[in-house]
This record gives C-alpha cells, structure tokens and sequence, in this order.
C-alpha cells in the first residue's frame, strides 16, 4: 500500500517543501545507486518511500557547506 507523506510534517521542523523534495530526491538517487552498486534486486518498498520515511525520521539532515549548495547529508 502506498504512503502519504504531508508537508506538514516537514514544515514543523522548519524546512520548506521545495528543500524536502529537493533532500529526497538526492537521497532516492544514493539509495538507488547502493542498490544498483551491489546487484541487490527491488525491496518491497520503493526508493523514494524509502527516502521520505528516512526525511520524517530525520535520518537526512540539509547543509550549505562546501560542495553543492543544498546537499543532502545522510546519518
């Protein structure tokens, strides 16, 4: 079954929707990059469910340091 994930729960912790979009795309794009890197077949779960479960449990955390402006830092 698919999950809903509301910006609201993003927007509590004072990050805007676009730098949530933006932090779970990156972090579906290593995800996957994992999964493809070691031959691992398809979980029951899709990347970006993945991705967005690990936003709301505050596993990815957002940066303006060097590199990239707005990289995604995974924990």
């Amino acid at each position: 079954m698919a999950q809903v994930f509301f910006t609201e729960e993003f927007a509590r912790d004072g990050l805007n929707p676009y730098e949530a979009v933006l932090m779970a795309s990156k972090e579906s794009r290593r995800l996957n990059k994992i999964r493809l890197m070691n031959d691992l077949a398809e979980g029951e779960e899709k990347v970006t469910t993945l991705a967005m479960k690990r936003l709301v449990n505050k596993k990815i955390e957002l940066s303006y340091g060097e590199g990239e402006a707005g990289d995604a830092a995974s924990k």
